[in-house]
Parts: C-alpha cells; sequence; structure tokens
C-alpha cells in the first residue's frame, strides 16, 4: 500500500537515527535510495564496531529501505573496506548477498576510482571505492540519455555501404560505463565542508538523473553533510533523509538555506559563490567555514574540471607508471613523467634519476602522452 506524496515528509532531513524515519514510512513510497553507510576504516565521525554486528545492524536497515522502494525503484549503496590489524575486507563483497536477500535485484558494481589516497605500506595502496546498484524488480527506470558523455570518436563515420559518410557512433554521446573518476571532495574542492567523507555532487547527480524523473523521491538514510538533498532540490527532485550527527545536520541545513550565518559564513565555497552570483554582493564580505586564504575567490577565476578531464588524466598516469615498470624490466631507459615537477612547470630535458641504490643511474626520455 502506498501514501500521497502529500501525506510524505518531503524536502526534510531528520536529525537522529534513520530508522526512527524508516519506520513511519510507507512501502513503495520513495523511487531512489542512495547512500554511503559509515564503515569502520577509523574515521573520526565513526565509532569502530564489530564487523559482524555492523552488518547485522546495516541488514536491518538495507531491508527497511528495500520496503520502502517503488517496484520501479532502485538502491545505490557505496562502501569502501574494512581493515582490521592488516587484513583488507572489501565491504562490497559482505554487503552483496545481503541486499540480494532483501529481494533486490544486481545491475552494477559500480568502481568510484581516485589517483590519491594513504600509501600503504604492506599491500596495494587502496584507489577506489564501490558502489552497489539494485533494483526492486526488473521494471525499472534507467534514462541513459541524461547521463551520455562524449563519444571517443565522436567524429568517426561508416565508410561503406548504405551508411557510408554517416556517423557510426551515437550522436548523443555513450554510456559512461561502470568506472567512475568524480574528483574526491578534498582540498580545494569548492564543495568541501568540514565533513572528512562526501559525495561529489556530479556523483550523485548522475545516479538521480539515471533513475529518476522530475518530481519523485530520493532517500538518504546517511545525509552526512547533505550532498544528495542538495543535488535532488536541484533537479526538481524531492527528497528525504536522516542523520545522526547535529554538526553535520547543521551543515546540511545550511548548504540547503543558501544563506550566510550570522558570522557571514558558510558551509562550503560553493555555496558562496552560488550566493554572490544570485545576489550581486561583493564575496570579500563573506567566508566559509574551510577557508584558508584571506579572500575566497570568483567561480570564474576558479579552475573546475569535469569527470572526463579526471578519467583522461588517471590514464596517462597509469600508462606513465606501466611504461616506467616496464622499462626497468627490460633494462631499458625510463620516460620522463610530464608533470615531474609539478603540474605547470617545466620538465627539464633529460633528467637523471637513481634505478636503484647501487644500480646504474639513466637518463629519461620524454613520453608523448
Amino acid at each position: 500500500m502506498t501514501m500521497d506524496k502529500e501525506k510524505l515528509p518531503l524536502d526534510k532531513i531528520f536529525l537522529g537515527n534513520c530508522l526512527n524515519v524508516l519506520k513511519e514510512l510507507p512501502d513503495g513510497c520513495v523511487d531512489l535510495v542512495v547512500s554511503s553507510p559509515p564503515y569502520n576504516l577509523g574515521k573520526e565521525y565513526e565509532a569502530k564496531q564489530a564487523l559482524d554486528n555492523y552488518l547485522r545492524e546495516q541488514t536491518i536497515v538495507l531491508k527497511e529501505c528495500s520496503r520502502i522502494l517503488k517496484q520501479t525503484g532502485a538502491l545505490f549503496w557505496q562502501i569502501g573496506a574494512f581493515s582490521d590489524r592488516g587484513m583488507l575486507i572489501p565491504l562490497d563483497i559482505r554487503f552483496f548477498p545481503i541486499i540480494e536477500s532483501c529481494g533486490l535485484i544486481p545491475r552494477n558494481r559500480i568502481i568510484w576510482a581516485r589517483q590519491h589516497g594513504l600509501h600503504a605500506q604492506n599491500k596495494f595502496s587502496c584507489r577506489h571505492e564501490t558502489i552497489l546498484w539494485f533494483t526492486k524488480s526488473k521494471d525499472y527506470t534507467f534514462n541513459l540519455d541524461e547521463i551520455r558523455v562524449p563519444q571517443k570518436y565522436q567524429n568517426k563515420k561508416h565508410y561503406r555501404g548504405d551508411r557510408k559518410g554517416q556517423l557510426s557512433c551515437n550522436p548523443k554521446g555513450k554510456n559512461p560505463g561502470d568506472i567512475w573518476l568524480f574528483r574526491n571532495v578534498k582540498h580545494n574542492h569548492e564543495e568541501q565542508t568540514i565533513h572528512p567523507c562526501q559525495f561529489p555532487e556530479d556523483l550523485i547527480a548522475r545516479i538521480i538523473l539515471a533513475t529518476t524523473y522530475k518530481n519523485e523521491v530520493v532517500f538518504d538514510p546517511y545525509m552526512g553533510a547533505g550532498t544528495v538533498a542538495v543535488v535532488a532540490r536541484d533537479w526538481e527532485r524531492h527528497f528525504i533523509g536522516a542523520e545522526m550527527d547535529p554538526t553535520y545536520h547543521q551543515i546540511a541545513m545550511r548548504r540547503l538555506s543558501g544563506e550566510p550565518d550570522e558570522n557571514g559564513c558558510f558551509p562550503n565555497f560553493k555555496t558562496l559563490r552560488n550566493y554572490v552570483e544570485r545576489t550581486g554582493e561583493p564575496i570579500d564580505k563573506f567566508r566559509f567555514d574551510v577557508q584558508i586564504g584571506k579572500r575566497p575567490s570568483e567561480r570564474s577565476k576558479a579552475k573546475i574540471y569535469p569527470e572526463e578531464y579526471h578519467l583522461q588524466e588517471m590514464e596517462e598516469r597509469l600508462y606513465y607508471e606501466e611504461a616506467a615498470f616496464a622499462a626497468d624490466l627490460r633494462g631499458e631507459e625510463r620516460p620522463v613523467d610530464s608533470t615531474l615537477n609539478g603540474k605547470g612547470k617545466k620538465t627539464p630535458e633529460k633528467t637523471q634519476v637513481a634505478r636503484s641504490a647501487d644500480g646504474p643511474k639513466n637518463q629519461q626520455l620524454e613520453l608523448d602522452l
């Protein structure tokens, strides 16, 4: 049995345990559930729990999330890994059967990759997290045209046959695939708040646009700094959510209001810039919570890159690392990294790099990426 949309607590973030909110929601009332549950990696905002207890608690939440999903609805669950005494357990492996047991159908295992992170000493450094996508039924929403990205060969044409001279690819673009590289919201990201682990807005926008329509309802049981609510509102969807931490709940509410607090401060740089562009007030009247510099800069002076840029950058970096490793194996000269001295700094034409502590030194050659 479903409830009229007018009777739902739309466009609200409740302060408290998400289970209290879920139990008040009727069956089949939301179109999308998307969240990143707190998991046991020792981040300052999470309490250490035994993994088994944690998974039992998550099972209860996921069963409730499945219950409130419409038959055409979807669930996106973003998770990382559990680390314990040098052992690393990818949590998506543990979550997959739990979500299946809730009666949901798996659609994709999305890899959210990033170039940077902690450097491991005794295992390979972790450079991705996982987003599991499940649907309530076989009759689900997927709006591919809303999320297409540029084709690799945008002007490629048929060279023979009845379609000779016509584009051989969809002119609207291609499917973005299941490897995503949205930049992590850290230092110098205009969306950064005091929350240590938040979604990039563009990542959430891709999910919302792909799996919902205007005026449909998005639910986030772990709202954090409010990114899901902000993106849902911006794309004319409704949201419902919960957040236990009063500080993060307040951050989310400030982002939604778009107004400065009593001290002329905003929760992040993006909210400040949006306010200045909307009102015409001078930007140097205000500050934002994680500001370091003396004066905020206008958006027109900022470098904000799309996902395609970061995908290309990572591809070039991985290609360079593999080429350098292959050169080492074969006793050949290493190629020169075009960003050896950092971006915007000229790389010397020839650079001496030690191959090992007691091995020969080799000149590096420029690699055209």
